[in-house]
């Protein structure tokens, strides 16, 4: 999670620059730069660019968090290895730990150098020896994973119809499960597997509206059916609106954890039900983050508001059913 948390900027900001690039391409605003150059293949290059940092990214930081700065030139190697061999997001997630504890080993295996040498450490040994050892590691890792990593990445570009569909509920179900717990961040995941080549991804679409029903579905009952709420969680339900519109599920916790029974299956029936029409419409998200303010960079971008809409509503319908009994006791005016 430390390592993707630093990663996901770099994506979006990759992601939106090269859908930016093919809108403007061949139109009035698309100027030449220089004989060889029209302003959205410079847009592009500068997108892909940013783009292809995303694994050296999330390979570094996973290793910082293991052993702080000097594991960070042998965690960026790893995902540069893991980008240039193949492995992809395994290889580079499989990378940012070995990088990680092999810097761990060496510090506790350069303990013996003397005081007037501890300089040299972070600065020379940590990094070359770290990397060395990294990389001949690496060897086997995109020996094992790069034909997995292309087999994947086939299967989730190419798929379409009902497997696609039965893929999109189930990803966009799991976001309201644990609203940004472990179970949630594992299909999040998955969504970022599908967007390492640099293309828009349906899935990654299902996969952030499914996050965006449970608070929005939280905000608007709030809004709508105040005499299941108490004045504490009327207020935080006014605050979802915000989270919600820029994909940030945890706002939802709040109301989950107080009656898991009746408001996660509600919130997981809407986001199920969002995710089924990402899937029908084949919309399709060129970043994995942003929430409604990508929504014009999208693929059959139509779906996603349709979606979004029909989620909130089914959730919303539910939450205002099954809690009308459950917390009467504690109805405000």
């Amino acid at each position: 999670m430390h390592g993707i948390s630093f990663m996901i900027p770099f994506v979006v900001t990759g992601g939106i620059l090269m859908s930016i690039s093919h809108l403007i391409l061949g139109s009035s605003i698309d100027i030449f730069l220089n004989p060889n150059t029209t302003l959205s293949s410079w847009i592009l290059d500068i997108g892909t660019l940013a783009f292809s940092f995303m694994l050296p990214i999330l390979a570094g930081y996973i290793s910082f968090a293991i052993s702080d700065r000097p594991g960070l030139v042998p965690g960026f190697m790893a995902g540069a290895i893991a980008y240039t061999g193949g492995s992809g997001f395994i290889g580079a997630i499989l990378g940012g730990f070995i990088a990680g504890y092999m810097t761990e080993i060496l510090k506790k295996g350069f303990q013996f150098l003397p005081k007037s040498m501890q300089g040299l450490k972070p600065m020379l040994f940590f990094p070359l020896f770290g990397t060395i050892l990294t990389a001949l590691l690496m060897l086997p890792v995109t020996f094992l994973f790069e034909p997995t990593t292309m087999t994947l990445r086939a299967f989730l570009s190419n798929i379409e119809g009902i497997p696609l569909i039965l893929l999109c509920i189930l990803l966009a179900s799991l976001m309201a499960i644990d609203m940004g717990g472990p179970i949630n961040k594992a299909a999040y995941i998955i969504g970022l597997a599908s967007m390492t080549s640099g293309e828009s991804s349906k899935l990654m679409a299902a996969i952030m509206v499914g996050g965006m029903i449970p608070p929005l579905g939280i905000a608007l009952t709030t809004t709508l059916f105040k005499n299941r709420f108490t004045k504490i969680e009327l207020k935080q339900g006014k605050s979802n609106y915000l989270m919600g519109l820029s994909f940030i599920t945890e706002g939802a916790m709040p109301f989950a954890l107080k009656k898991p029974k009746v408001v996660i299956p509600s919130l997981m029936l809407g986001s199920a039900l969002s995710g089924a029409i990402i899937g029908l419409f084949k919309t399709a998200s060129p970043t994995p983050h942003g929430g409604i303010f990508v929504v014009p960079l999208m693929t059959n971008w139509y779906g996603f508001i349709i979606a979004l809409i029909s989620g909130v509503i089914l959730s919303t319908l539910l939450l205002s059913f099954l809690l009308k009994e459950t917390q009467r006791e504690e109805n405000v005016s």
